[in-house]
């Protein structure tokens, strides 16, 4: 059993997580804004190839830093939960390593994470470690050949003191280099798609639309207006194929690995939209042969703030809070839709969203007025 310590430096090191990979998502936007003046509207035909050159290059190494951090993310959490962590298919490990090395890897990745105890400085990898790890009893990799809802032994709960020289067992996980090398390359082919059809594209039949006739100056500012509107939308699509570098990393490592139960989707913001918040109404998303693809853990929409957090144990779904949306909205979604399915479900559970979003949105305003007017009276 986990530990309530090691439970809440779970939830600390997911929304550092989440943090870093927004962070990315933004940065991503504005080099993609910045970029985009290159392509000015009365010289897009000579400068577009260039541009999409240019931003295929800047995406594709922002989602490279979002992998990163996934997987570090991934690796430590999974040691905080299980006692156990997974190998880097990139960098060659020994058959252990220690939690402070896997705290101190993600925290250079994600600078505002901090495991929120004295942690011993200095290098701890490698089998030379003094205090025993947890699970000294396994020494081999994880077999891959589960069953598809896995149960597995949650083991003794953790000691939290100083744990930094703990050693963590380090499992392969079957295939992972590979897979990623694919969605890697399928991500390459859907960027220079979406940027050259938000982009340029985009731009092309927004000018197309502006009369050329009307007064010059009404002219110009409608071609500027299209020039910006085509440029925010072709950022918003390069923010979203970085990120989903990281989301996906962490889906990979979740339906390989046999110590993960599956997943739940969470909101960054907290106000989600009808459709994200359907997803997050599932509750946890169990894995199986037939459903453990990656396109179903890849449904991220443009300027969406969602991410899918692993879960290993029922304990950790119960008693998280940063599981409370998802398990509001699953208790909300059959009373919602009773007696309605598909398309009218969804439907009605999008109004229900809304409604609650703007009452939410109505309830924190009069609460700013009332605090307004009694700081004026004092």
């Amino acid at each position: 059993m986990t530990s309530a310590a090691r439970q809440a430096e779970t939830d600390r090191a997911s929304v550092a997580f989440h943090v870093a990979l927004s962070q990315i998502g933004a940065k991503t936007t504005v080099e993609a804004l910045s970029l985009w003046n290159e392509v000015p509207a009365a010289q897009r035909a000579a400068t577009a190839s260039g541009w999409l050159r240019k931003a295929i290059t800047l995406v594709m190494s922002r989602r490279r830093m979002s992998r990163d951090l996934a997987r570090a993310y991934y690796r430590l959490a999974r040691a905080l939960q299980t006692g156990r962590t997974v190998a880097d298919p990139y960098h060659p490990e020994p058959t252990h390593v220690t939690l402070g090395d896997l705290r101190r890897e993600f925290a250079a990745l994600a600078g505002t994470y901090s495991p929120g105890n004295d942690q011993a400085g200095g290098a701890a990898t490698g089998e030379s470690g003094e205090a025993p790890s947890a699970h000294d009893d396994e020494s081999g990799p994880a077999d891959q050949d589960a069953p598809e809802t896995p149960k597995v032994d949650d083991g003794p709960e953790l000691d939290d003191g100083d744990d930094d020289w703990e050693r963590v067992l380090v499992e392969e996980l079957d295939g992972l280099r590979e897979e990623e090398e694919r969605i890697e390359r399928e991500a390459e082919e859907e960027l220079r798609t979406v940027l050259d059809a938000l982009g340029t594209q985009n731009l092309d039949r927004r000018l197309s639309q502006v009369d050329d006739e009307q007064a010059a100056k009404d002219a110009d500012r409608q071609r500027a207006e299209a020039h910006r509107q085509a440029g925010a939308q072709q950022a918003a699509a390069a923010s979203r194929v970085a990120m989903n570098g990281g989301r996906s990393t962490t889906w990979n490592h979740m339906r390989r690995d046999r110590r993960s139960l599956g997943y739940v989707r969470l909101s960054r913001t907290g106000t989600p939209c009808g459709w994200c918040a359907m997803l997050i109404s599932r509750g946890p998303v169990y894995k199986s042969r037939e459903s453990a693809t990656f396109a179903d853990g890849d449904r991220y929409h443009d300027n969406c703030h969602c991410y899918a957090m692993p879960v290993f144990s029922w304990q950790q779904y119960g008693s998280s809070e940063l599981f409370a949306l998802s398990r509001e909205c699953e208790a909300q979604w059959p009373k919602v839709t009773r007696g309605l399915s598909g398309k009218a479900a969804v439907s009605a559970w999008r109004r229900f969203i809304r409604q609650k979003q703007r009452e939410a949105h109505k309830a924190a305003a009069q609460e700013a007025r009332r605090s307004t007017t009694t700081a004026q009276e004092a």
